[in-house]
């Protein structure tokens, strides 16, 4: 049996016009269990059916008709049926329609169907061709022994044999349209229905029952098992005053370059609710908001609610009429607006107007401690006004409760971490704003203020851990690449998600989890969810319940429709809002009593207007609107508001408003009947634009002298959305010139807005154009371009010939940076880069010094303590990790220079106790070795990390027992234990303390203030030195770091107690580019040995960051050296192009700052990091493994695409403790970051091939040195 065309099928009996197509839950075609087609069956005995009982047959095809309607959810509808009647054609169905037969009883529709079968098949011609349309075809015939079982072309079949002893039924089913789970409910309700009817034959059909038991639980409890306990009687502002409690000094609040911690955001909000209760503001009133987003109006937002009071969000670029309406419902008490004056749509009524600005000044003033007030948890926290249906603006009203129990579902759905960075980006007029602003602030998350999603095209320095969006803008950031790699979460919600979507986030960011929302404002936000971990080849459902609501579908009648069929989605439970404001008619409309038998929670559903069924993985499928509400670009419209609004104006007889898709985009389109006369379309555009929002303006109207109607006179809007729209563009106008630029921008506009023509002089919104396309457009002419072209220009430059002038004008800039702008603008660049780019990546303080042509500049941000805000000055000092190596290599090419020690002379006898066997073999290491990283002797980690020792030597000689891992000079291997022989080597040298003679032979000719000659710095740098900052991924920012202790064994190689200012560090710098001159002019060391401090001894391809090392510096690469440190907080950088004699110097108190770093290289030299010259080159499989030392061990496995890692340490007792474990993600050529919560590692790790082969063999972790065992 197939689907198919079925000839010859007698039409008898079927009223005159087309008949209505069957809709019934077929398979889901997006979910991935699509089936071939073939046949299958579901047999069983029928006990409401008596055997031979008269008329048996008329039963069960009453009862499959019933069945079809309840599945269909359809009035009108055809279906087929054959066999058991004298004169009929044998085997030949006769179609027959049943209309509305809710008020018969079951035996009188059976009758009538029966009668009109007969009839239809005794007056039937066989050559008449039926009329069972073009879609699903559905049949039911008795089997008489001489009839044919199961006719061809019919999906769906249900063949009775009501003679036989035991009546049975069977359903023949095309499998590649339903799955056997459907199938067999199908039996059971007619089983059920036939039972109910034999029970009580006089009940009208609607009352029958069609659901059996079991299928009646599952709908009721089973897919809604969602109770779950909360803080129900808690009012939203006491979570985030208990959150503020919990962490004080964590940041809750940023703003461009303003963070609140949340003392200071609960002190500002205690302040502003006495404000406004000091203003006569009383508990349950209501408080209109008409205020720009910053940190401060997300205070007044809390001092509302801590007030006692409700917010109404008033967006003031809203048109004057609309928020008069909305002002003429909310009955406010007060509003806060921005500027001196009152708005003039604020026309009285009693309504006190607080200019924004003098609130925030008497708030100053005032205690900042909490009013002693109790908020009833029932109590209004806000209204959100959607459009409605009448021309109106209806406000939901909702209450704290409401919120909470949203929250408390986000609080078991989302952890710290990715609540950590919240974007706070929806307008307050919609209900995303809500989870935005409310779930971070209840859980120690910092929401990050912008003023739309957008704003992450052209900022990145927010990152953002979670972003809250709509489907629509989220395809907007994927292809601007402007999701943040720190983003772990995506929200949509608003509009329909397609696979494709879903798959692209996960394709080209680094998230987590993509959730999937769905929510009517008049339920609180969200009501159902669906949580993507990875690519789907399903179609997207809306997923599931959230804690706390029910999800039912139900018919016209009120009742639950059967499992997979589509019905009208009702939400109930503790979401579910009060109702509209001051609107008792829509309330009653849309908030229904819950029929006694569903036991919903609080006894009221929402009617959401959506259709909806339940799949076989018991999710819900979204399947469209039952009314004429659309979503564009995630806004919710009633078009029957725009209509309202239209026919206002006089001269109009028909109106009609519609959503078009155009060019992959959802636009608006009105069409107007005339009324005999003439309109101008500027006078109707107008209106609208008084009346409505921008969301709300059509993107074309269209004047007509009649619009199509139906026969009951009704406009035909399945006509008008058929039509081809017309952009009102005379293709002899439309754009032919020659130029490059104006071809490049009309091809663009014929891509994103799907225009066939296009004139010169055509501006861009005025045909369809909206922020999300401008936004693509930006970057499509940016790309085009080679130059940025910012939003912002898009709306300026309005017009395809303006676009194409600024397309010239940004060709026709110099691609080379350091061409296009000088010096001076280069180093002016550097200096914006340090301070935007420091805000953006929320470094505390830092000081930047670039020498270009000549030219020696210092740039200072930040502050060196956040807790005292004292500024980062030429006087502050940076822990310069690291730089003791550089020096110590200086210092003994000195010793060199003087004849001492030689750079290639065996160190056995001067310092015996760095004495080393390999194999059995006495190990010849010499300086040249130990300077350029080439030694081979082992960094073990237990060394690094043990018990301080009272002196260098002693230090030096518990190194003895630890092998040789190579051959001096056969493999880079960055060894801070060389680093510390070289320090005693010096001792044993000149017989002085090896800082000392750092200060003598190195700082004090170059006039740089001399270090601590211990390892104390208490007093000696006079508490200039900044404090260090380290960024913590669960709060996502930098949080204080207190260095530990300094110890011998860790001094020589990374001494955190050296301070340098900036101005000292520089000195260095020149130093190494004018070959150890002194500025004064003397020569500290040879030239010749000056140039060997920043000569590869041996490259090492693929390590990361770096070529190889000289004799004091990294090389990163041909034409530049230097080197990068870290270190209790700080992190450093110097950069040097000896070529040009021109350098940059970063001195940072965070650490990392590798981002910082790499945009103020951008800014001088038009690059990023000078990496190393060739990609990471190794193959992920040869990476896997385990790496052991002496006191840790990582085993490295290969995941799907990546590395994963777990890191373990040697226990006292011998065995291991695993500490760690999480992804390596490639940082650089030959590194990857470790990424894991508990982030132990915290650095780069970097695989090092055995010589003379790309193998890796060897693993190193920051300061530690495994080989790969197996």
């Amino acid at each position: 049996m197939t689907v198919g065309d079925i000839s010859a099928v007698p039409s008898a009996g079927v009223p005159a016009g087309a008949a209505p197509a069957l809709q019934l839950p077929v398979r889901d075609a997006g979910s991935g269990s699509a089936e071939a087609a073939g046949t299958g069956t579901h047999s069983w005995s029928c006990a409401g059916l008596a055997p031979a009982r008269s008329g048996a047959s008329d039963l069960c095809h009453a009862a499959f008709t019933v069945l079809l309607h309840r599945y269909s959810g359809q009035d009108d509808i055809v279906s087929a049926r054959a066999g058991g009647t004298e004169g009929a054609p044998v085997g030949r169905p006769v179609a027959v329609r049943s209309c509305a037969p809710e008020c018969l009883t079951f035996p009188a529709l059976a009758s009538v169907l029966g009668t009109r079968y007969r009839e239809a098949a005794r007056s039937a011609s066989p050559g008449v061709p039926a009329d069972l349309g073009t879609g699903l075809r559905a049949a039911y015939v008795e089997h008489d022994g001489t009839t044919a079982a199961v006719p061809d072309g019919f999906a769906l079949v249900l063949v009775a044999e009501p003679a036989s002893a035991a009546p049975r039924l069977t359903l023949h089913y095309d499998t590649g349209l339903f799955t056997g789970e459907l199938i067999a409910r199908m039996a059971a309700n007619l089983d059920t229905l036939l039972r109910d009817a034999a029970h009580r034959p006089e009940a009208p059909v609607g009352e029958l029952n069609l659901l059996s038991e079991p299928e009646t639980r599952h709908l009721l409890s089973g897919l809604n098992d969602t109770a779950r306990p909360y803080a129900s009687d808690t009012p939203l502002h006491a979570l985030v005053e208990a959150q503020a409690a919990r962490t004080p000094d964590a940041p809750a609040v940023e703003w461009q370059d303003t963070r609140l911690t949340y003392r200071q955001l609960d002190e500002q909000a205690n302040r502003l609710a006495r404000a406004l209760a000091a203003g006569g503001i009383r508990p349950g009133s209501r408080v209109g908001l008409s205020v720009a987003r910053t940190h401060r109006s997300v205070a007044l937002l809390l001092a509302v609610h801590k007030a006692g009071c409700a917010y109404v969000p008033l967006d003031p670029a809203y048109p004057a009429d609309r928020l008069s309406a909305i002002a003429a419902t909310a009955d406010m008490a007060a509003v806060v607006h921005d500027g001196g004056d009152a708005p003039g749509w604020l026309d009285g009524g009693g309504v006190v107007a607080l200019p924004w600005t003098e609130l925030w000044e008497k708030a100053a003033a005032e205690d900042g401690r909490p009013l002693d007030l109790t908020v009833d948890p029932g109590a209004t926290t806000h209204l959100i006004y959607t459009s409605g249906s009448t021309g109106l603006p209806k406000g939901v009203v909702i209450s704290h409760r409401n919120v909470v129990a949203l929250l408390a579902w986000a609080e078991d759905r989302y952890g710290p971490e990715e609540l950590a960075r919240v974007l706070f980006s929806t307008s307050l007029n919609f209900d995303l704003s809500v989870y935005e602003l409310w779930a971070p602030l209840t859980r120690g998350g910092c929401v990050v203020v912008v003023d739309n999603v957008l704003a992450l095209t052209e900022d990145d320095g927010l990152r953002p851990t979670l972003v809250n969006t709509v489907p629509s803008a989220l395809n907007v950031l994927l292809q601007r690449a402007a999701v943040p790699a720190s983003t772990r979460v995506l929200n949509v919600a608003g509009e329909p998600l397609s696979k494709e979507l879903v798959n692209a986030a996960f394709e080209s960011t680094g998230i987590d989890r993509l959730y999937n929302l769905y929510g009517p404002s008049e339920d609180t936000t969200y009501s159902t969810w669906k949580c993507f971990t990875g690519p789907t080849a399903a179609a997207p459902t809306i997923g599931v319940p959230i804690h706390n609501t029910v999800a039912y579908l139900l018919d016209a009648q009120g009742r639950l429709v059967p499992h997979g069929a589509a019905g009208e989605l009702h939400l109930g439970g503790d979401g579910v809002a009060g109702g509209y404001i001051n609107d008792a008619e829509r309330t009653a409309a849309a908030f229904v009593p819950a029929p006694a038998h569903l036991a919903v929670p609080g006894g009221r559903l929402y009617r959401t207007g959506d259709l909806a069924r339940w799949t076989e993985d018991g999710e819900l499928r979204f399947l469209g609107r039952k009314d004429n509400q659309v979503k564009v670009r995630g806004f919710r419209i009633e078009l029957g508001e725009i209509e309202s609004v239209l026919r206002e104006i006089v001269g109009l007889r028909d109106v009609a408003a519609l959503a078009v898709r155009t060019g992959g985009d959802t636009r608006l389109v009105c069409y107007v009947g005339l009324d005999g006369g003439t309109v101008a379309v500027e006078t109707m555009s107008g209106h609208l634009r008084a009346k409505l929002p921008h969301y709300m303006q059509p993107a074309k109207i269209i004047a007509e002298d009649r619009l199509p109607r139906l026969p009951n006179g009704k406009v035909d809007r399945k006509a008008l959305a058929a039509r081809d729209i017309d952009w009102g563009l005379d293709a002899a106008a439309a754009f032919t010139g020659d130029d490059p630029d104006e071809i490049a921008v009309a091809r663009v506009w014929s891509e994103l807005l799907g225009l066939a023509h296009i004139s010169r002089d055509l501006d861009f919104f005025s045909v369809g154009g909206h922020s999300l396309l401008a936004n693509l457009l930006a970057a499509r002419l940016s790309d085009t371009a080679g130059r940025s072209v910012r939003v912002s220009e898009i709306y300026e430059h309005r017009t395809l010939a303006d676009q194409a002038a600024l397309l010239g004008r940004k060709r026709a800039q110099a691609p080379d940076p350091r061409a296009a702008t000088g010096a001076a603008g280069r180093l002016r660049a550097v200096a914006e880069t340090l301070r935007e780019s420091g805000r953006g990546h929320g470094v505390p303080g830092a000081g930047a010094a670039v020498l270009l042509d000549g030219t020696l500049q210092f740039t200072y941000h930040g502050v060196a303590d956040t807790d005292t805000a004292a500024a980062c000055t030429a006087a502050t000092r940076q822990r310069v990790t690291c730089i003791t190596k550089p020096m110590l290599a200086f210092v003994a090419l000195r010793l060199v220079d003087r004849g001492l020690v030689g750079l290639d002379q065996p160190l056995d006898e001067l310092l015996p106790q760095a004495f080393r066997r390999r194999d059995g073999q006495t190990v010849h290491v010499t300086l040249r070795h130990l300077l350029s990283h080439t030694s081979g002797v082992d960094d073990s980690y237990e060394v690094w990390h043990d018990t301080d020792l009272p002196d260098l030597d002693t230090y030096i000689g518990t190194l003895a027992g630890y092998g040789q891992l190579f051959e001096p000079g056969e493999v880079f291997a960055y060894s801070a234990v060389g680093t510390s022989i070289v320090a005693a080597l010096i001792e044993r040298l000149l017989g002085i303390p090896w800082r000392r003679a750092v200060n003598e032979l190195m700082l004090a000719p170059l006039g740089i203030k001399e270090i601590p000659e211990t390892l104390t710095e208490e007093g000696h740098y006079e508490g200039t030195v900044s404090v260090g900052y380290v960024w913590n991924e669960q709060a996502k920012s930098y949080l204080r770091h207190d260095p530990p202790p300094q110890t011998v064994a860790d001094d020589a190689a990374g001494s955190f107690s050296v301070c340098l200012t900036l101005e000292e560090l520089a000195k260095i710098a020149l130093l190494a580019i004018d070959d150890g001159v002194a500025p004064g002019g003397e020569r500290l060391l040879s030239a010749e040995l000056a140039e060997q401090m920043r000569t590869p001894q041996i490259p090492v391809p693929g390590h990361h960051f770096m070529h190889a090392w000289g004799l004091g510096w990294l090389m990163f690469g041909p034409s530049a050296f230097g080197f990068n440190s870290n270190g209790s907080g700080h992190h450093n950088f110097i950069q040097i192009f000896p070529e040009e004699r021109s350098f940059l110097l970063l001195l940072a108190n965070a650490y990392p700052a590798f981002g910082l770093y790499e945009d103020l290289l951008r800014a001088l030299t038009g690059e990023g990091l000078i990496r190393t010259g060739r990609p990471f080159e190794m193959e992920l499989d040869d990476c896997a493994g385990l790496y052991t030392s002496d006191g840790y061990r990582l085993n490295v496995l290969r995941g799907t695409g990546h590395l994963q890692y777990e890191y373990s340490e040697r226990r006292s007792d011998g065995t291991w403790q695993r500490l760690d474990e999480g992804d390596l993600v490639l940082s650089g050529a030959g590194g990857f970051s470790s990424m894991s919560k508990k982030n132990i590692l915290a650095g780069s790790i970097s695989f090092i091939p055995t010589p003379g082969t790309d193998i890796p063999g060897y693993v190193r972790i920051g300061q530690r040195f495994a080989r790969k065992t197996r």
